[in-house]
């Protein structure tokens, strides 16, 4: 209810504000108007009506012949021509793409305009009053395309001069998937990415999308290479245009799900030579939507020619174990017990020898730590006591109570693994994703077209070991949340048959929170009993334990990195395009 409340109060505070508002499906239907010496005929009167809707919209040719209707929608269109002394001409079937421009001439023949000559637009049509470069996947390409886990970033590799590092699965979230695409050799972060002419690019991630929609929302997705005109202008490299299913004057929709399961996959390699068990592998993918009219019957839209809309709903699930890796961890024995002597062999080795390195007291002048070894027979820069070659006895009253602690949190693992030095892991990685996606077109007159969009996108996701760390070990890592949002309220003006005006408000953001996360067993916090002071006295949310270098063997490390974190990102666009035919010239500003 939240969502359709800011929904509705931005369509309120765009009809408020008619003079702001942005790049749209930009779709152009031109063409000429000729007797049959060829001959121009200016003053024809030009209605294209859009099949899925009704709308119309209507112009007259120049004193050349020449008309453009500009600032369509995606869709099919039909096409009628009256001329005084002519017969009507009518053309079905003209299919618009976003950012297309598709030249539907008009040769009328000698007659009375009750007579009507009808002409099907060839399906396969050629632009050629653009040199823009391009590659357009339809609605229906995008549905029965496969595409690995529906990422419809996949799609974006199907483009003329486009490479990519994307990976063969690229995750179910924005956020947390590749975008390193490059068009033409361009830098993949230097593209943009349009959904209605509003961005959705992160642009404080370095080129991610803010919003990863369905493939089921989606009717064309259009990458535009090079040559692309100025209203595109943004970005240096590749666009990528997506325009939104909308609502007809017939209702429609549509369910689906799609899983993945490790049951009817073949055991992992490396965890069945560790005797483990495969990382867990669970994907499933559900959904639905439906658009039409809105009517109240007797009331309101009974010709189904005023409002419409469309709604799509989805939820990800995806739970998939850390990629499973040996890792050096401290042999179980060597865990120390308060209030316990140690029996400990040094695991670290001498380079030249390979013989375990002694182990030495260290030394100190602290007097405290002076009276405790001479309580204990120890000596500073001798070595410890031996009970046998290479087993020395650490009495119990050496140990910081602070490390003892530590240790017992289940920070660090105890091994799993036949050798008794290593660990193997795979906890449970959890991504949660709800979109939500509503479209409303509001035919207001013949004169006034209202759009407008919202896309909400949350994301939940568990990850081991944790983010942007050099942290070794699975049993820490981070909660990475990050609800998103797009959206578009686009005012159509046709103010003469010749000038259309376009006022459109996009905003699109997101904000990223990042929390640290325990495996089962383990703990991140500071235990009970907890009394060291770190080198920051009060700067420790959540109180997290302090991170842990291991110098030689084992060589790892663990750490919470510096989370909880927090970022936010908005971007607003005002636009305003103006479209204006004069003569044989088109204009836009």
């Amino acid at each position: 209810m939240t969502y359709l409340k800011r929904f509705l109060g931005i369509i309120t505070f765009a009809l408020c504000i008619a003079a702001i508002a942005g790049a749209q499906e930009n779709a152009t239907i031109s063409g000429q108007v000729t007797d049959p010496s060829g001959a121009a005929v200016p003053d024809a009167t030009i209605t294209v009506v859009r099949a899925s809707t009704g709308e119309v919209r209507t112009t007259q040719s120049s004193g050349a012949g020449f008309f453009e209707v500009s600032g369509l929608a995606v869709g099919s269109y039909d096409l009628k021509v009256v001329a005084s002394g002519f017969k009507t001409f009518t053309k079905t079937g003209i299919v618009l793409d976003t950012a297309a421009t598709v030249r539907a001439n008009a040769p009328l023949e000698v007659g009375s305009a009750s007579q009507t000559v009808t002409v099907q637009a060839n399906t396969l049509q050629v632009q050629t009053d653009t040199s823009m470069v391009s590659s357009l996947i339809t609605g229906q390409q995008i549905s029965e395309l496969a595409t690995n886990g529906r990422s419809m970033m996949a799609l974006t590799t199907l483009g003329t001069g486009v490479t990519n590092q994307l990976p063969s699965f690229n995750g179910v979230t924005a956020q947390g998937s590749s975008a390193e695409i490059n068009f033409n050799g361009m830098r993949w972060d230097h593209n943009n990415w349009l959904i209605d002419g509003g961005e959705v690019y992160d642009r404080g991630s370095g080129g991610r999308l803010g919003v990863a929609v369905s493939p089921d929302a989606l009717s064309e997705f259009q990458l535009l290479v090079s040559n692309y005109t100025p209203d595109y202008g943004i970005a240096s490299g590749g666009t990528t245009l997506m325009v939104l299913k909308a609502g007809t004057q017939r209702f429609h929709g549509g369910a689906w799900y799609f899983g993945r399961n490790d049951a009817f996959d073949a055991q992992y390699f490396f965890s069945k030579q560790q005797n483990q068990p495969s990382p867990e592998l669970r994907l499933n993918i559900w959904g639905f939507n439906i658009g039409g009219p809105v009517i109240i019957p007797h009331v309101y839209n009974n010709e189904r020619n005023k409002t419409f809309f469309f709604v799509n709903e989805e939820w990800r699930h995806f739970i998939q174990g850390a990629n499973p890796s040996v890792v050096n961890t401290i042999p179980a024995p060597f865990f120390p017990t308060a209030g316990q002597d140690l029996q400990y062999q040094p695991l670290t080795t001498n380079s030249t020898t390979g013989v375990p390195v002694t182990l030495i007291v260290p030394n100190t002048t602290d007097p405290a730590k002076l009276a405790l070894y001479s309580a204990d027979g120890l000596v500073a820069g001798r070595p410890f006591p031996s009970s046998s070659p290479n087993v020395y006895t650490i009495p119990a009253n050496l140990f910081d109570p602070n490390s003892v602690l530590f240790m017992g949190t289940g920070a660090i693992p105890k091994p799993n693994t036949a050798n008794g030095t290593q660990v193997v892991a795979s906890p449970k990685q959890p991504t949660y994703v709800r979109e939500d996606v509503v479209r409303i077109d509001h035919h207001i007159n013949d004169k006034f077209q209202l759009m407008g969009h919202w896309i909400h996108d949350s994301m939940e996701q568990t990850i081991f070991p944790s983010m942007w760390s050099n942290d070794n070990y699975y049993t820490i890592g981070n909660v990475f949340k990050n609800p998103s949002w797009g959206t578009v309220v686009r005012l159509s003006q046709v103010l003469t048959p010749t000038l259309l005006n376009e006022t459109s408000f996009n905003v699109n953001g997101n904000t990223i929170n990042i929390t640290p996360e325990a495996a089962p067993g383990a703990s991140f916090q500071q235990p009970s009993g907890w009394s060291a002071v770190g080198i920051f006295s009060g700067n420790n949310a959540l109180s997290r334990l302090p991170s842990i270098d291991f110098s030689g063997a084992p060589n790892t490390n663990w750490t919470t990195n510096y989370w909880p974190w927090r970022n936010s990102y908005l971007n607003y666009q005002i636009r305003d395009d103006l479209s204006w035919t004069r003569g044989v010239h088109a204009f836009k500003f």
